[in-house]
This record gives structure tokens, sequence and C-alpha cells, in this order.
């Protein structure tokens, strides 16, 4: 799934207790997958250190899938969104792939 924007919906008001409930969206041409995460409140006042920790989260919960944990699926993010993510901007390839490695089925 090759993706083209990333999307952060829901984190912006606060629950009883600190916890913010939410959702992180990976949108690609041909679909979109979105991971429902409770976060805790956030420590830093910068916005994009949140949100990268916020996908961290999202992306451990989507390479936990059966077709990411088995190979059969990879996850690419274009240039832009991998510029747009990081700390300080670097240089950047056409697109970055994101999979987990096969696992051997467990005795």
């Amino acid at each position: 799934m090759h993706i083209k924007k990333i999307a952060f919906d829901g984190f912006d008001t606060q629950e009883p207790g600190g916890l913010t409930r939410g959702s992180v969206s990976l949108i690609a041409a041909n679909g979109r997958i979105e991971v429902a995460l409770v976060a805790p409140p956030r420590v830093s006042p910068w916005k994009r250190a949140f949100e990268r920790q916020l996908l961290r989260r999202a992306l451990a919960v989507v390479l936990r899938l059966p077709e990411y944990r088995e190979g059969r699926e990879e996850l690419w993010f274009d240039a832009e969104t991998v510029a747009r993510m990081r700390l300080a901007p670097g240089p950047t390839e056409r697109a970055t792939r994101l999979s987990a490695p096969a696992r051997r089925a467990q005795a």
C-alpha cells in the first residue's frame, strides 16, 4: 500500500484522566487503514512530536496485522509524507518502504 497522506483525527480534546481518544488514518490511492488509539496526555508542546508518537503506535498496530506480519503486504510512504514527519528536513528518496520481517512459525 503506497501511503500518500496521514491524518490524525480526534486528538484535540482530552477526556478525564488526561487520556485522548482518536484515530490515525494511513491514506492511499486504493484505500485507507484507520487505527483507533487512546493516547496519553501530550507531553511536548510541539504538535509534530506528538503526531510522530501517534504514528509509531499506529504503525506498530498495522504491522501486527496478519497480511503485514507475514510479509504479504508492504507499506510505502511517498517522499512528501516522510519529509513532513521528520524532525529535521533531510534528503528524501521517491518513496520509503516499511515492512515487517517475515517470522517463522513458532512451535
